[in-house]
């Protein structure tokens, strides 16, 4: 796992997959309080969690140094802001049985389905995302940097059986404070551009010039409300939310999905 200030969701992300994994790899790049949450989820459900502060700002090497830390045959690529649904696990739990017996390497490409500003909408030109999250270690895997400056994991094809499941199995949760989206919105802008200028002179400068104020909290609400202008309401019949993010809503806000 990668982290960066998901406070909001990280409970829920660890907890939806903690029936399938035996070992938490948690790079962090936070100054919120997700360092606090990790020890206690820890202590309070025995998770085998290995914890690492890490700063650095190229998310290849990041992700790399997190895959190079696991310890275990099968590696599953989350982030905290990532929530499995009940099916996943058990879907999951049956090619992690079957594969074991065959003793061949695998990866296994399933759709989230990415929730945008809320949990109630999604871009219709970006409903859902496709990628190997689960592979069994392959010889020569690696994370490389792919042309648009996202990372890539890199998985021979000539040695991995390719698993290509249709139904969604979890969410992709790009739900936040707005001032948080905005700052991630530029956080990326400014990777992507590979822009000289110090990442929080860009961000001071971009929200001047995208929204005519200095003042962030201003900006990220004439951001939220243009953001949604874009969006369409989150279908639940295609994939409902799974219980434990559920539960969450109805502590955290109150709120019955």
């Amino acid at each position: 796992m990668r982290v960066r200030n998901e406070e909001l969701w990280i409970e829920p992300s660890i907890l939806s997959i903690k029936d399938l994994v035996d070992e938490y790899v948690i790079v962090d790049a936070s100054t919120d309080s997700i360092p606090i949450i990790l020890e206690s989820l820890a202590r309070a459900y025995k998770l085998n969690i290995v914890h690492e502060m890490d700063f650095d700002s190229d998310i290849v090497r990041v992700s790399q140094k997190a895959l190079e830390m696991t310890s275990c045959r099968w590696i599953l690529r989350w982030n905290g802001d990532f929530v499995m649904h009940e099916r996943g696990v058990n879907t999951l739990k049956q090619i992690i049985e079957r594969f074991n017996r065959k003793r061949r390497y695998c990866a296994v490409y399933w759709p989230h389905v990415v929730l945008v500003g809320d949990l109630f909408h999604v871009d219709p030109q970006n409903v859902f995302q496709i990628e190997h999250w689960l592979t069994t270690y392959v010889p020569g895997m690696r994370f490389i940097r792919i042309p648009n400056g996202f990372e890539y994991l890199y998985v021979p094809s000539d040695l991995a059986y390719r698993i290509e499941l249709r139904e969604p199995l979890s969410f992709h949760l790009k739900v936040d404070k707005p001032e948080n989206l905005l700052v991630k919105k530029y956080r990326w802008e400014h990777l992507l551009k590979n822009v000289e200028e110090l990442l929080d002179q860009y961000i001071k400068r971009r929200i001047v010039e995208e929204f005519g104020t200095a003042d962030l909290n201003e900006a990220a609400k004439i951001y939220y409300t243009r953001l949604h202008e874009k969006l369409k309401p989150y279908d639940r019949r295609v994939f409902d939310y799974p219980e434990v993010l559920k539960n969450t809503f109805i502590v955290s806000f109150g709120i019955e999905l």
